[in-house]
């Protein structure tokens, strides 16, 4: 017989997540954020057995998420990526190699060092493009670089995902356990790339043959068993969910099947991923405040400047690449990803994230005018009139 505590439990969460997002969002905050918040209030008052109700959500979380992604990219598409290359090194350059130095210099711990590297590094990908959707800016030229940036984050930190999985679970970091870790990722793209035309065959045929309804049943089994299986011999369940997002051909019926019938279940599964972040994590705040300060300073400070250069080196004007600087410090759902492997830094991660993704948030906001009034336009002036006859 059912336990009904367990469906209040669930109920209760829910709402919580409803409510939290729906009263944050009139003071612009973003829905990660208040899912967060909202675990740091449901800890005050709900029992610890919500984590087992809510757990399939909690743990498909980051593998739908992954997937989704993957579904975004094919192998033509990710080798198409050239002209923002020089920027996303830029970027990656300028926010993860200070803040891993920094953080081991404080700590002198390698992984901990690794993951608030990671957690630095990237800008949100979901508070952007929510952003750059709603305040319609998806036109504006700066748009186009952001969007290329964030995807080549998502790449990056899927291998460095790949990375700290075999790190955190393989015990004390070396060089080998690195090496076997890029390896990995090298033999996983390898094999997915040889699966593309068998896979393509497959498809066309289940295209034809499987009933729409069937399509939910069978992508969930091949994702949890498949990433299980990685999880069992040491590899990233990130990387091998995004890999198979990326084998399914984006013109295919079973392509449309999962976007409409799968995309509720990863935006309902995030939001209890996030709420469970600061639900059970141990927010005790006993890391150096100075390490807090110097690495939100770096995390705000370098992602403008990398950011600003990198339009510059794509070719963008002073305007817009000050608009776009300005639109790009939040940090989000990678950051709590990375942190969520090593709880030693949960703490330190929830206060950076929180503080970034306010500012990040207010930052888009102001950014055109601020922008424009740095660097005017200059009004183009024409000929002197012809003198009276």
């Amino acid at each position: 017989m059912h336990n009904p505590q367990d469906f209040i439990l669930a109920g209760g969460v829910f709402l919580l997540l409803f409510f939290s997002a729906l009263f944050l969002s009139r003071i612009k905050v973003p829905y990660i954020l208040s899912f967060m918040l909202a675990g740091l209030l449901g800890k005050s008052f709900l029992p610890h057995r919500a984590e087992d109700v809510l757990i399939i959500f909690e743990y498909s979380a980051v593998i739908l998420l992954f997937f989704f992604i993957g579904l975004e990219y094919s192998f033509e598409r990710l080798a198409g990526m050239k002209r923002v290359l020089k920027p996303s090194f830029l970027d990656f350059l300028f926010n993860f190699v200070p803040a891993f130095i920094i953080t081991y210099l404080f700590t002198k711990d390698l992984v901990f060092s690794l993951v608030m590297g990671a957690v630095v590094y990237p800008s949100s990908t979901a508070i952007t493009a929510k952003l750059l959707m709603d305040y319609k800016r998806l036109v504006n030229p700066e748009a186009e670089l952001l969007i290329g940036i964030l995807i080549f984050e998502d790449l990056v930190s899927i291998v460095l995902l790949s990375v700290l999985t075999g790190l955190t679970f393989g015990g004390e970091p070396d060089v080998i356990s690195v090496s076997r870790g890029v390896l990995a990722v090298v033999f996983l793209f390898g094999v997915f790339y040889l699966l593309k035309a068998p896979s393509e065959k497959a498809f066309d045929y289940l295209d034809r043959k499987l009933d729409e309804g069937l399509v939910p049943f069978m992508v969930l089994g091949f994702l949890l068993l498949s990433s299980g299986i990685s999880l069992k011999v040491g590899l990233s369940d990130a990387l091998v969910a995004f890999m198979l997002g990326v084998l399914v051909p984006e013109k295919s019926r079973i392509f449309e099947v999962i976007e409409r019938s799968l995309s509720e279940l990863k935006d309902i599964s995030v939001g209890v991923f996030f709420f469970m972040f600061t639900f059970h994590a141990k927010l005790n705040f006993d890391f150096d405040p100075w390490l807090l300060a110097i690495l939100l300073a770096i995390a705000i400070l370098l992602k403008l400047l990398s950011t600003y250069y990198g339009a510059i080196v794509y070719g963008l004007t002073k305007r817009t690449a000050m608009r776009a600087s300005l639109s790009f410090i939040q940090r989000g759902e990678f950051s709590v990803i990375f942190a969520s492997f090593y709880e030693p830094t949960q703490s330190l991660t929830f206060a950076l994230v929180l503080f970034t993704a306010l500012l990040g948030s207010f930052s888009f906001l102001l950014a055109p005018g601020f922008s424009q009034r740095l660097f005017p336009k200059r009004e183009k002036k024409g000929p002197p009139p012809a003198p009276p006859f």
